[in-house]
């Protein structure tokens, strides 16, 4: 899918584009999936895990990202969702956090917190 064309920034694999269009088809994304065994993997994981969100983001909504967080009943998860205010941004959105004018005032948060659980280990 060239979705450098249609503002997504790199072009989609087909076969990723298929299977995520397979996966929005289901109730529940991918843990509808057999062959993921998503439900089972994600209910056993034992790793911390910081899930960082955007309030702007049209696809990665507070609402989708704890229903993926939701399924993981054993790992302590840290919920963070930025808004564009706090980084003196218009806008983030999907990818935001990723581009240069954001991320030196996101990452340092996200950092910060990777090192702290790297250094309970």
């Amino acid at each position: 899918m060239p979705g450098s064309r249609v503002g997504l920034g790199e072009d989609i694999p087909a076969a990723a584009l298929y299977e995520w269009t397979n996966w929005l088809r289901r109730p529940h994304f991918f843990f509808d999936d057999p062959s993921f065994d998503a439900e089972a993997r994600a209910a056993r994981l034992r790793t911390p895990v910081l899930a960082v969100g955007t309030s702007d983001d049209p696809w990665a909504t507070e609402a989708f990202i704890d229903a993926l967080t939701d399924r993981l009943r054993l790992a302590p998860v840290t919920r963070r969702t930025v808004d564009p205010t706090e980084l003196d941004a218009t806008s983030i959105g999907h990818h935001g956090l990723m581009r240069r004018s954001v991320a030196a005032d996101a990452w340092p948060e996200i950092l910060d917190w990777l090192e702290r659980k790297a250094a309970e280990e």
